[in-house]
């Protein structure tokens, strides 16, 4: 696979990463989460994901850490807004 210019290259690859893994846990589960589907998706090559994740357990773990802060700042959120009341 040739690799993509600079220029052509995603600004965030880690968040580009996760957003494909979400997107394949959302169509088909998390069982069938690839990283070489993932890197075929952003046109890169398989072993660029190993730059940003060991193996496929760090980054399912990674996006389960990425819940729990997002679920922890809706609580937050929930919490000022029911003390406003």
């Amino acid at each position: 696979m040739v690799r993509p210019k600079r220029n052509q290259q995603h600004p965030n690859l880690e968040g580009a990463i996760k957003e494909s893994a979400r997107e394949q846990i959302a169509e088909r589960g998390a069982a069938a989460i690839s990283l070489r589907g993932i890197a075929r998706e952003l046109g890169i090559t398989a072993l660029a994901i190993y730059n940003y994740f060991s193996n496929r357990d760090e980054l399912v773990t990674a996006l389960i850490v990425d819940a729990y802060h997002s679920l922890a700042a809706a609580l937050a959120e929930a919490a000022m807004e029911i003390a406003e009341i």
